[in-house]
């Protein structure tokens, strides 16, 4: 069987690599290992050789920094790549046969490029959807409602009216795939809430790696009381977390929180932390290597994770992991993968005091050991090669 897949993901010496990528790259070399050939457009600096996945790539360069010019800029970037990538596919499709278009995530430059694609060679589309911005799988999803809740994160009027019309774009463009593989139940609910039809949509689920989590030791003590590792954006609840560990630091004077990741809102960031005199108490590190995330996440003693929109939550998983209490938003996703977990801890979504409060109740545990066992046991229920499998069977199901 022969694929051919859009790939967009950011930069990965600008920001962290995401869950979305982190599945695509651990499912493609299960699946090349089992005969599929797969050819695949990225940008450039790619990340599949990088990370050891044998296929063919073609490599798109992105001409915008998104980090310089925010939400525009990161919108600016997606169409311009999805218009070279259209072009770029052309001749690809019409020197040789493919059976499958595929689009490892639902973020537009792969929808856009990828419907494309699907409509020139009336080749199946199949489409992995990670999450949708809906605070609940049967929420209002109303223009004006999804606006409402972008303006209630604190997103401005011209990016949350861009944010909501990217939303129904990919709803649009998703209502037309030949089948929509999803992380969880809770994003099932979602796409056919929105009028995606239910026989088209299929759970595929997550995986982390444990083996590789393992390779990285902790060494020493643990000089950070909390971590957050994520795309450093609104939705992601960056900024009620400074918040919460603003009063965090008014019970515990030395407490430290350490920020892994970048974004469109990391010099916001840096600038509300310098604004609460929390210089010494916030460090904002960026992106990192692997080796150096993994590390510095056993270097904590609790991960927080106040995110207002999530599809299955593979940060959490890689935190327990490496064997971190969670304190986490109580959005439908986490609820449903991680409500088994006694080490996972949930707050209302958007309740700086409630955050606060629950990272204070962790700290103040005398006997965490067995928070970290139970937050290892956990997460050893999630294997890639599982994952991998069911895509391939849904992937296959469209060739018949």
């Amino acid at each position: 069987m022969r694929v051919l897949s859009i790939f967009f993901h950011p930069d990965p010496t600008m920001t962290a690599v995401g869950g979305a990528e982190k599945r695509f790259v651990e499912t493609s070399k299960i699946l090349t290992e089992k005969g599929v050939n797969m050819t695949v457009l990225e940008p450039r600096p790619g990340l599949l050789s990088r990370f050891g996945v044998h296929c063919e790539v073609v490599e798109l360069s992105s001409s915008v920094s998104t980090l310089v010019y925010g939400w525009l800029g990161i919108y600016v970037v997606w169409l311009l790549w999805a218009l070279r990538a259209c072009v770029r596919c052309l001749p690809i499709i019409s020197s040789r046969k493919y059976d499958v278009v595929f689009a490892p995530n639902n973020t537009l430059p792969n929808l856009l490029a990828a419907f494309f694609i699907h409509m020139v060679s009336r080749l199946p589309l199949c489409v992995v959807v990670h999450h949708v911005d809906l605070l609940s799988p049967y929420g209002n999803s109303s223009f004006s409602a999804i606006n409402c809740v972008y303006r209630k994160i604190g997103y401005g009027k011209l990016v949350s009216f861009l944010k909501t019309t990217a939303f129904f774009v990919m709803a649009r463009l998703l209502r037309c795939c030949d089948a929509c593989i999803v992380v969880s139940v809770s994003t099932a609910k979602a796409l056919i809430n929105n009028g995606i039809p239910e026989k088209r949509v299929y759970v595929g689920g997550n995986g982390v790696g444990i083996d590789y989590i393992n390779s990285f030791k902790l060494r020493g003590n643990r000089p950070y009381d909390g971590v957050f590792v994520g795309r450093v954006a609104r939705e992601k609840g960056i900024f009620d977390l400074v918040k919460a560990w603003r009063k965090v630091v008014s019970a515990r004077s030395d407490a430290r929180l350490l920020v892994i990741g970048s974004g469109p809102d990391i010099y916001e960031l840096r600038r509300i932390v310098e604004k609460f005199g929390l210089e010494g108490n916030v460090v904002v590190k960026g992106c990192c290597s692997d080796r150096e995330m993994y590390t510095l996440m056993k270097a904590s003693r609790v991960f927080v994770f106040p995110s207002y929109f999530e599809g299955w939550g593979l940060a959490v998983a890689e935190a327990l992991a490496c064997g971190l209490p969670v304190v986490c938003c109580d959005i439908p996703a986490l609820r449903e993968i991680f409500g088994g977990c006694s080490s996972v801890f949930f707050v209302p979504v958007g309740e700086v005091e409630s955050i606060a409060e629950s990272v204070l109740r962790v700290l103040e545990m005398n006997n965490t050991r067995h928070l970290a066992e139970a937050s290892r046991a956990y997460a050893k229920r999630y294997d890639w090669k599982r994952v991998a499998v069911r895509d391939l069977q849904i992937i296959e199901s469209l060739v018949r």
